[in-house]
């Protein structure tokens, strides 16, 4: 608050001094007015906070958060084929209404005249009794049901269970009746698929809506989906004694759809014999018929000749119009010969040309190739364009003149050629060069432009179809492994590896151990018997394995005295190894030699399937060896359980050859071409002349050169140096050695062969101790290690 001292001083500020005490004044009142309203306006707010519900406010349920699903979504598995997944079905199925007496007349005479051209054809009877067909023929079931009324009713049932997915379109006929196979399976091809089709040939009377299924019935594949949904109305109602109207009946009222004889311009012609039959005037009367070529089946045929004599009649018919028509396009193709560049006459389409290549799946598609007169669109599947020279060039313009000749022949000289449009050209393996060249011309009576598409083909000249050996995955594989007293307990994994990988997935494969028996330590016979336990493993396996032909069985083969066997080179001993076990297998088996340190695996043996040829080709695959263990792996890297192909673990063995495939046949025979330089093993005696072998002398002949590589190479040696088989060599993925420490040692006086075999060991084993990068940190590990 302003005090006055003076009357003057606040007479001059009464205006200032009024306007303040009314600003202070209304401060007040408004203040108070305020706490005064304040308390009632937020006790009403609650009260409308606690009845007010806001409908769109978001809410959270954590109740049972997060909930499983109540089923387990199951992976994608997508089927093994396009056709499969893509709904391609094949176009025509064949059921024929047959009985046990007529099986063996009749239907074997419609097996051999339609069974070869239509995709599926099955025979329907009533089940077997006491007297069982004689019968090779397949595709016959057999209806334990007999009544005679149901039998069509069983069949659609059974065609609908069992091959609805399968097929376009289903005709029903009885074996009295000659199907013309060729004539049907072109009127299938001509129709949709989408459209409902039920059509016959021939109908009892013109009062009935049902075609005779005598003559045979055409249903579609959604046709017989329908009445395979009524089948049981159909039953209920089998009130005729015809099959033709209870199976008529069923279907008209399954899909509403009556009996045709014409689809989508498509006639289903037949032909009813007089009665009684007689053939010769059937066949009479079949040639005065204008539309024979169009006859799908006649009916009723009581004789299984008759029908051999219907097909060779239409087939015979067939070919003739076949002739007649080669001979009009060949009169036709001749008539329009012209001289090609050069001075020679040539024809407008080659006569007796093979058509062009048609394709059966998007894969099998040729490539045309884009060219004008300079480039070559595209070069390969690398690369975009190249340019046109050399034999490409000349053959283009020769194909570019020739096609123009024909032009000026053909028109006399009214066309003149102006340039070359497009241009294509694709190679076809089984016909030639095929070109399609859009020209562009000048018609010199109005001189306008005109463009013509013509096609050249440049065939390839006589074909010779060479013969090529077959091989299939299916046959039988007969592994020998040798075993010795070092080798016992990695042969005890490789059995058990063996048991997982072929025994257990019923691969078909045979192992054969070749058991050497050392004669400083228990033999065969004995208790303390050296390969027990590998003997009982193996009894085991095959007994488990019985029914599944899976076996291990094995041969014993007791070496020569120790004195003696220290000049029998190890490589030598694979032959002792070879010829025991050849007597025991078939000699066209398929042999596979392998060794205990192998990792054995599935895509292995069918490459050793499909690698060895017999009479053509033996198969030694290059293995993949593990590096020394001790070199490679530490403890920041420990040794795997199986083996990867790492340049770091391991190295493809070039100079290994102890793994080899071949058949047993080949193998004799050249196993016998150097019988007189390698003795035969046909005992354990004969074992001792190995030591007589072994200690030749390099002075003596030629026959050192090639024990020397025997001893070294073993069976691979054999088949390069005395067989006429070729030998495939390659690396092989599948086939995985672990390491194996070797002993490059000899005992005693060694002779010439043996001490030549020591070197090569000696090299073997320094070839797989390391990398050359592992080796030098080894070495230089070594060097900076201050000595103890």
């Amino acid at each position: 608050m302003m005090i006055c001292f003076t009357m003057s001083a606040c007479r001059q500020n009464s205006y200032l001094i009024a306007g303040l005490f009314v600003g202070v004044t209304l401060s007040l009142f408004i203040s108070s007015l305020e706490n005064t309203c304040g308390g009632p306006t937020i006790n009403l707010s609650a009260e409308f906070a606690e009845d007010y519900v806001d409908e769109y406010e978001p809410r959270i349920n954590l109740a049972g958060k997060p909930q499983k699903a109540k089923k387990t979504p199951q992976a994608l598995v997508r089927p093994r084929y396009y056709s499969t997944e893509l709904g391609i079905r094949e176009k025509l199925f064949v059921a024929v209404l047959s009985s046990q007496e007529t099986i063996n007349s009749r239907g074997v005479a419609l097996n051999k005249t339609v069974a070869h051209l239509v995709d599926k054809i099955m025979y329907f009877i009533d089940a077997p009794g006491p007297q069982k067909l004689n019968l090779s023929m397949s595709g016959i079931v057999g209806f334990t049901d007999t009544r005679k009324l149901l039998k069509p009713f069983h069949v659609l049932k059974y065609v609908a269970d069992n091959y609805l997915d399968e097929y376009d379109f289903f005709f029903i006929v009885k074996d009295s009746t000659y199907v013309k196979a060729r004539t049907l399976y072109e009127v299938a091809q001509g129709i949709s698929v989408s459209q409902e089709v039920h059509s016959g040939s021939e109908k009892e009377d013109d009062h009935t809506a049902f075609c005779t299924l005598d003559a045979g019935l055409l249903l579609s594949n959604s046709v017989l989906r329908k009445v395979h949904a009524s089948l049981d109305w159909c039953v209920k109602n089998a009130f005729s004694e015809s099959d033709t109207d209870n199976v008529g009946r069923c279907i008209l009222h399954a899909t509403d759809i009556p009996c045709q004889d014409t689809v989508q311009g498509l006639s289903l012609l037949t032909h009813k014999t007089k009665e009684p039959f007689n053939l010769d005037a059937e066949l009479k009367i079949l040639a005065k018929q204008p539309t024979v070529d169009r006859i799908i089946s006649m009916y009723p045929v009581p004789e299984p000749a008759a029908v051999y004599s219907f097909h060779a009649y239409f087939s015979k018919v067939a070919l003739t119009g076949i002739q007649l028509d080669v001979a009009s396009r060949r009169s036709a193709v001749i008539n329009m010969s012209y001289i090609a560049p050069g001075g020679r006459s040539g024809v407008a389409w080659p006569v007796g040309a093979p058509p062009g290549n048609k394709p059966i799946s998007r894969f099998d598609v040729l490539r045309w190739d884009y060219f004008t007169l300079s480039h070559l669109y595209p070069e390969s599947d690398f690369g975009n364009l190249k340019e046109l020279v050399g034999a490409d060039k000349q053959d283009i313009e020769y194909v570019l003149n020739a096609t123009i000749a024909w032009v000026n022949t053909r028109y006399e000289g009214l066309l003149e050629y102006k340039h070359l449009v497009n241009g294509y050209r694709r190679f076809d393996p089984s016909r030639g060069l095929d070109y399609k060249l859009d020209l562009a011309f000048r018609d010199t009576t109005n001189g306008h432009e005109i463009h013509k598409r013509l096609e050249v083909s440049k065939p390839l000249g006589r074909i010779e179809v060479v013969p090529v050996p077959y091989v299939t995955e299916n046959t039988r594989v007969s592994l020998v492994l040798p075993v010795t007293l070092e080798t016992k307990s990695m042969v005890a994994q490789f059995i058990h590896q063996y048991n997982s990988i072929c025994m257990e997935k019923k691969e078909k494969t045979f192992l054969m151990l070749v058991l050497m028996y050392d004669p400083r330590h228990p033999g065969k016979g004995t208790k303390d018997d050296t390969f027990l336990e590998l003997k009982q493993t193996a009894v085991s396996l095959s007994d488990r394995h019985k029914r599944d032909g899976g076996k291990i069985a094995w041969v014993s083969v007791k070496l020569p005295e120790s004195q003696q066997s220290a000049h029998v080179t190890k490589g030598l001993l694979d032959f002792a190894a070879a010829d025991l076990a050849m007597r025991k297998l078939p000699s066209d088996s398929l042999v596979f030699f392998v060794r205990p340190n192998a990792e054995l695996r599935q895509d292995l043996i069918n490459r050793v399937r499909m690698n060895t040829i017999q009479h053509v080709q033996a198969f030694s695959p290059i293995p993949f060896s593990e590096f020394h263990p001790d070199i490679v792996y530490s403890s920041d890297f420990p040794r795997p359980a199986e083996l990867d192909i790492n340049k770091i673990y391991g190295h493809y063995d070039s100079l290994d050859t102890a793994f080899i495939s071949f058949y047993a046949s080949d193998y004799l025979r050249a196993r016998k071409a150097i019988e007189n330089q390698l003795p035969m093993i046909r005992t354990d005696k004969d074992l001792n002349a190995l030591v007589t072998i072994a200690s030749i002398k390099k002075s003596d002949n030629a026959t050192f050169d090639l024990l020397k590589s025997l001893a070294e190479n073993t069976l691979y040696g054999l088949f390069v140096r005395a067989s006429d088989v070729h030998m495939l060599r390659a690396v092989e993925p599948g086939l995985r050695l672990r390491h194996l420490s070797l002993d490059c040692t000899s005992s005693g006086s060694a002779s010439e062969i043996s001490l030549h075999m020591l070197n090569a060991c000696a090299k073997k084993r320094a070839n797989n101790l390391g990398s050359r990068s592992a080796l030098a940190r080894l070495l230089l590990e070594y060097q900076l290690t201050p000595a103890a």
